[in-house]
């Protein structure tokens, strides 16, 4: 064995075939902050409340879920985007075997869950094949379902079996999205994980007033405790965007995550505030659902795909600060024009003519104000071309369950940022995903995605991730709407708080200067 400070995810380490056989990870506790001052409480704005914490009946977190769930719960491993290094976390070191299908993982030992009982591999075995069980349809389980199972050896050691050898393990086990933070199993199986998690994280859980706020307070018996200097954050929900910068500026709120163009401008002039930005991968999406007609009719998407512009959206609802995408790979790899179907109206209008009958479609999308603009601007914009879009603005748990529900002809959705968004690109891509969301799929495809997904080279990998794109881009199974590209911003008295990776906020090792 060889060991390792750190797995650097180069563009080969990513693939996964760069490690060698039996390479073990060294523990590497994280560097303490300089001149931190303990104490004291941060309130963080949250656009909308969260449908829970339980990968079964939270289902999705959403950036707003995962900024609270990083306080709470922590993954087995940890990533750091600057480095693009996967680092030890719950789990302390690793060794593959020869082909790469078993990796086995030593946990940190003397973790304790917020209520008490102790941390083991039973713990992270349960948690990962709850998700992997068919009959519990977590909505997680297409993303990862190229593990067959984890197995508890002893108390401390965790062995995962894989399908093939996969890319995309190690950053997935370091998620802060629903499969990667591992909550405590006896809160589990007597249901209360939803609403009142249990996990290992700096901050436990104490309320939760729906539709207003989540108070966490310092757990005193976290592993790292040294590192943590806050005793609470508040989570307050403050729909309402103007709301929630206003609150920042006098004080009330200390830490904001947005995407509205206006707030980002205005935010970024003001010297009081503190601005945090990341790029990355990921884009904003709107899912055609292939399933119902008319938009079963390639022609019609195609339509829609050329009525939409693209760059007009960005321009107007991100004040372009978000970019124009053609793919959801970011600076992982450029995938050129992928096949997108741009904005041409006079295209648009010859295959509504060529279909030949009137079309009409609905749009669910969330009543904020993000929701409201890209509905309209979609409805003007196919209005042109002689397509009749009729909004229907819903609160984000009730989109969620339209868009896995299939109840919409289009949808604004997401690709979240990673590390590789190739599992995020399969589960959207397959025909037997529960995550196909948008129906379409086809032969060519399903081979695509599973030769992606099995690629032992990174480059191929890439490619064919590419691939999946372009035919997405040509049957207009979704469309753009800007890339990735990530801000928040703080109060000047907060500090510690690093750029929003993925999005989401991380104020767990944050602290306040009075």
């Amino acid at each position: 064995m060889r060991p390792r400070q750190a797995l650097r995810l180069s563009r080969r380490a990513l693939g996964g075939l760069a490690l060698a056989a039996g390479a073990a990870m060294l523990a590497a506790a994280p560097s303490p902050l300089p001149a931190q001052e303990n104490g004291g409480s941060i309130t963080v704005g949250l656009e909308t409340d969260i449908r829970g914490f339980d990968t079964v009946e939270g289902g999705v977190l959403g950036q707003t879920g995962e900024i609270v769930m990083r306080t709470i719960q922590e993954p087995l491993l940890d990533y750091d985007p600057d480095a693009k290094e996967v680092k030890p976390l719950l789990a302390t070191s690793w060794e593959a075997n020869a082909d790469l299908t078993e990796y086995t993982f030593k946990l940190r030992e003397g973790v304790k869950f917020h209520d008490g009982s102790e941390f083991t591999a039973e713990d992270v075995a349960a948690h990962y094949n709850r998700i992997l069980d068919p009959e519990m349809k977590s909505r997680s389980r297409s993303f990862i379902s190229v593990i067959q199972g984890a197995e508890a050896l002893d108390r401390y050691t965790v062995r995962f079996t894989l399908a093939h050898p996969w890319g995309a393990f190690l950053p997935y086990l370091a998620a802060t999205s629903m499969s990667g933070p591992i909550p405590a199993r006896a809160n589990v199986e007597a249901g209360e994980q939803n609403r009142h998690p249990v996990g290992t994280g700096p901050f436990e859980f104490v309320s939760w007033l729906g539709g207003d706020r989540i108070v966490v307070k310092r757990f005193e018996d976290y592993w790292a405790k040294d590192e943590i200097n806050l005793d609470e954050v508040v989570f307050r929900i403050l729909p309402d965007t103007q709301t929630r910068f206003a609150s920042l500026k006098s004080g009330e709120v200390d830490v904001i995550w947005t995407d509205r163009g206006q707030t980002i401008v205005n935010a970024q002039k003001d010297p009081e505030i503190v601005s945090l930005h990341t790029e990355g991968a990921g884009a904003e999406i709107l899912l055609l659902n292939a399933r119902n007609a008319p938009l079963d009719d390639a022609r019609v998407r195609q339509a829609v795909a050329h009525a939409f512009n693209q760059p007009a959206a960005v321009k107007i609802i991100w004040q372009n600060t978000k970019p124009v995408a053609a793919s959801p790979m970011g600076d992982s790899h450029d995938c050129g024009e992928a096949k997108l179907r741009g904005y041409d109206p006079a295209a648009a209008k010859a295959l509504v003519e060529d279909y030949g009958k009137p079309i009409k479609l609905r749009m669910v999308h969330t009543a904020t104000p993000r929701g409201r603009e890209i509905g309209e601007l979609m409805q003007q914009m196919t209005k042109a071309v002689g397509i009749e879009v009729e909004l229907i603005p819903v609160d984000q748990g009730t989109l969620v369950q339209r868009a896995f529900g299939r109840d919409f002809d289009i949808v604004g959705w997401r690709i979240a940022d990673a590390a590789d968004v190739g599992p995020q690109l399969y589960a959207l891509a397959r025909s037997d995903s529960s995550y196909n969301l948008t129906g379409y799929s086809s032969p060519e495809l399903d081979d695509l995605a599973e030769r992606m997904r099995t690629a032992s080279d990174i480059d191929e990998r890439f490619e064919l991730q590419c691939a999946i794109v372009a035919e997405l881009n040509d049957q207009a199974a979704m469309l753009y709407w800007g890339g990735g590209s990530f801000h928040a911003f703080t109060t000047q008295r907060v500090k510690g708080v690093p750029p929003p990776y993925r999005g989401a906020v991380d104020v767990t090792r944050a602290w306040v200067e009075e």
